[in-house]
């Protein structure tokens, strides 16, 4: 992105970034083995819906602090209201609906004393299969990307069909910024800059090491470095937010909604790019994709997995993506981008540092538009030893696009890696093939 279209764009937001625990901390070693350390959460949200059963009155005796949003009814809408959320920002919203509470409670019928099944979380997109009015109440029943809650019932008065609803600070309505951000040749047209971690680990990444905007500003001017050295291509900045961390066991740990909303927000209103990535844990690639697919209706959001946390041992062993799931993710995010009219190209990140994190990579296809398949360079270590990963990861040819990923230093801790020297933007750009996704942790 160009140094007008900043000025002409720039507006800064006066955000605070909600407490929440559940960091992990992801170094990863050039080795056969990750040598890894990782924080245990002290008060995370869990890793899995299905596990906790609150009902919505006892989560609104939390700690956490949602505003008034858990309290509205949410009346009928009528088909002009319909055919207005079709046509937004977000895609065809038609059948679907948003859970507003912190966490809601799925259950066996359309009843308050029926059975609990689980409990979705603030944010999570539902489509509705049928409505039913009981004891003075709306309830739906559901389809969701657990199969264990297909069949469930959540009473409408905690859901929204507005995802402006859900938003604190902007309605994402933006044209100049919905048109660059949904521009098909986006990625051709720009090298990518992005920042990583977890808001709030600062050993995970200088995400958490700053305020947002304070983290936008210093992204932006690491991207106008990299713009100086490309003739042809301009640079757009991101944030690449660590969304799932996984724990021992596999389990895994997820960012709170509106700590994700306020990086997105925020991004968006300056033009930079959000990733969202999950480290999958003991879960299915097509699962972790489903949980994490409706930040798609985000113009500025792009999706990530990491193959090095697909495992129920982390730090114990490095897990493992393959050509065939990486196939299979893209066609998820394909239809749904297609069935909700979603605008734009859509990247979709993996990492690798050793062979063994991708199985068969033969077998992958990047020919899934609007998805545009991403195979990033991971690992740390001395520039000689980062090429040389890079070269590996070349062969792959299949998938031409490529990213690169650096660490900057932040400790001499044990366990905390960090590249020595730091690479130069001018040694990034001279790789073969030149990334067009760079990323520094």
């Amino acid at each position: 992105m160009s140094k007008k279209f900043y000025a002409r764009l720039l507006t800064l937001l006066s955000l605070s970034i909600l407490t929440l625990a559940g960091c992990t901390e992801e170094d990863t070693d050039q080795e056969e083995t990750a040598d890894t350390e990782q924080e245990q959460p002290a008060d995370s949200e869990s890793g899995d819906d299905t596990d906790a059963t609150e009902d919505q009155e006892d989560a609104n005796d939390s700690d956490d602090e949602e505003g008034d949003e858990t309290d509205e009814d949410v009346s009928e809408e009528t088909e002009e209201d319909d055919s207005e959320e079709t046509a937004s920002a977000f895609g065809n919203q038609e059948n679907v609906r948003y859970i507003s509470a912190d966490r809601l409670t799925v259950r066996s019928e359309g009843s308050s004393e029926s059975a609990e099944m689980g409990s979705l979380r603030k944010g999570n997109e539902v489509r509705v299969t049928e409505e039913i009015e009981a004891d003075d109440a709306v309830w739906y029943q559901i389809e969701h990307h657990n199969p264990s809650l297909n069949e469930g019932w959540v009473s409408s008065e905690f859901t929204t069909d507005d995802l402006n609803e859900l938003h604190q600070l902007t309605d994402f309505s933006n044209e100049e910024m919905n048109e660059f951000f949904a521009s098909p040749t986006l990625f051709e047209d720009h090298t990518v800059v992005a920042y990583y971690g977890h808001p709030n680990s600062e050993i995970m990444g200088i995400v958490g090491r700053h305020p947002v905007e304070e983290l936008l500003d210093l992204v932006s001017e690491t991207a106008e470095e990299y713009d100086e050295l490309l003739d042809d291509k301009g640079t757009v900045p991101a944030v690449y937010l660590v969304y799932g961390t996984v724990q021992p066991g596999g389990d895994v740990f997820k960012m709170d909604y509106d700590l994700v909303l306020s990086y997105i927000e925020a991004a968006y209103e300056r033009g930079i790019l959000v990733y969202i990535d999950h480290q999958m844990g003991r879960h299915h690639p097509t699962y972790s994709i489903q949980e994490i697919q409706s930040f798609l209706r985000y113009p500025n959001v792009q999706l990530a997995l990491d193959p090095e946390w697909r495992t129920e041992r982390p730090m114990q062993e490095v897990g493992h993506i393959t050509g065939t799931e990486l196939n299979e993710v893209q066609e998820i995010m394909q239809a749904y981008i297609e069935d909700n009219e979603i605008q734009g190209t859509r990247q979709f990140v993996f990492h690798q540092f050793v062979e063994k994190m991708i199985h068969d990579v033969e077998d992958a296809s990047a020919d899934y538009e609007p998805v545009l398949l991403v195979h990033n360079t991971s690992g740390w270590g001395a520039p000689e030893g980062k090429r040389a990963t890079h070269d590996r990861v070349a062969e792959a040819t299949n998938i031409p696009y490529k990213g690169f990923k650096l660490w900057y230093y932040y400790s001499d801790r044990p366990g905390v890696h960090y590249d020595n020297p730091l690479m130069t933007p001018e040694e990034v750009m001279d790789l073969d093939p030149q990334p067009g996704l760079v990323i520094y942790q």
